[in-house]
């Protein structure tokens, strides 16, 4: 098949499986599409025990070592507002962060791999999968920790995913170090005595000691982390009281940390815990602090950062400096258990993801698939000659403490 025609095919499974976006958790449908395609041209499926998503595997014609690629395939519960003739069909949800547009990727990568395993020295495995835009918890984590806890990936050396971003169609965004967020969230329930309003006296105003809290929380990022790092913290949610003449006893807030670099997680955790605690006290109010450490941020490996800038120029791909973003992005536990890469592939102006008029060009598809595919060639020929010494340990659950 030419690459015209192949690039063809592809666009067709990207605009069916546009066509049928599925919510984290519920991916039946699309399952069964990619194993059927999959299953068309010869590939093997793993036996993973997984609900939705799965792993097929290139098996080379001599042994040698093991990597992955990732493509996730979960959709959003946002109505669709983009006016393609490829649209949503499912009422309600659409792909709002390109994950149809991934998971082709890969699904490319998977076909281009299986039609010249007979070149390979090693295996390729490649993740569709479930439930990276999943609310984790610890009893229904999150898709990649889903899948690590199969152990179908325990022999992996080195891990590459792709991610449609805005920019210039089908270039290849790498950046080295921290590229998403750390997810963390936090929950503060400040307590007192409740009184009425026009006697504060008599009791403690947790509404005047939470705001003091929210002001002071501003300064975590400002003074406590260095100011060359990605970071925010917001609060999302408060809540206290429920009339006009009545101080409560107790008002509740939430929201999020992100950070980049690994150090300044934990330094944020600390000063804001210190910050809560101390200001309450300042009150005379009691404040209780809720942690929660979602998924760490991805971190790209500067070595095969490099080698992704040069499998790009050779393979005739143009490459931009990548960025770091504050959003969440999975695929770090991927990352915390074998070195690796995740790149962006530019898709046009796509407007904000997450929203009901999103729409990446697919064209750029072809240029990940060539990515994947000549990464993944050139990491099977360099781990043969080298045995990596930097794996890090798996977050094998949700991490909800350090």
């Amino acid at each position: 098949m030419s690459e015209s025609a192949f690039e063809q095919s592809l666009l067709e499974h990207y605009r069916w499986f546009h066509r049928h976006p599925e919510p984290s958790y519920e991916e039946h449908t699309t399952t069964a599409r990619i194993r059927r395609i999959l299953e068309s041209h010869g590939i093997e499926i793993l036996n993973t025990g997984l609900k939705t998503g799965l792993v097929a595997v290139i098996r080379g014609a001599q042994p040698g070592p093991v990597i992955a690629l990732r493509g996730d395939i979960d959709g959003l519960p946002i109505t669709e507002n983009t006016g393609l003739p490829y649209a949503s069909e499912h009422a309600g949800y659409m792909h709002g962060c390109g994950h149809d547009f991934n998971l082709t990727v890969a699904l490319g990568a998977a076909i281009e791999l299986q039609a010249v395993r007979n070149t390979l020295a090693g295996t390729v495995k490649v993740i569709f999968q479930p439930a990276e835009e999943g609310r984790a918890t610890e009893e229904r984590p999150t898709g990649a920790v889903q899948v690590l806890n199969t152990g179908a990936l325990d022999d992996v050396q080195a891990f590459f995913g792709t991610h449609d971003a805005p920019g210039e169609v089908g270039a290849i965004y790498i950046k080295e170090g921290g590229t998403s967020g750390a997810v963390d969230k936090f929950a503060i329930t400040v307590t007192g005595h409740g009184t009425h309003a026009a006697e504060p006296t008599k009791g403690d105003d947790v509404i005047v000691a939470a705001a003091a809290i929210v002001q002071s929380l501003q300064t975590v990022v400002s003074r406590s982390l260095d100011p060359v790092h990605p970071a925010v913290l917001s609060v999302t949610h408060i809540e206290a009281g429920n009339t006009w003449n009545v101080l409560p006893s107790t008002a509740f807030l939430e929201g999020t940390v992100r950070t980049t670099e690994r150090a300044d997680r934990q330094i944020a955790k600390d000063r804001a815990v210190r910050i809560v605690e101390n200001t309450a006290a300042a009150y005379g109010v009691n404040a209780d602090v809720q942690w929660f450490f979602g998924s760490p941020s991805v971190d790209n490996d500067p070595h095969w950062a490099a080698v992704g800038r040069e499998i790009a120029a050779e393979t005739g791909l143009e490459t931009r400096p990548g960025w770091a973003d504050l959003g969440g992005e999975d695929f770090s536990y991927y990352l915390d258990r074998a070195p690796g890469l995740f790149v962006r592939i530019g898709a046009g102006d796509t407007n904000a993801p997450h929203g009901p008029t999103f729409a990446p060009d697919p064209h750029g598809i072809i240029s990940g698939v060539r990515f994947l595919t000549a990464i993944a060639q050139h990491a099977l020929a360099e781990l043969n000659e080298t045995t990596p010494t930097h794996s890090r340990p798996i977050c094998r659950t949700i991490c909800t403490s350090n």
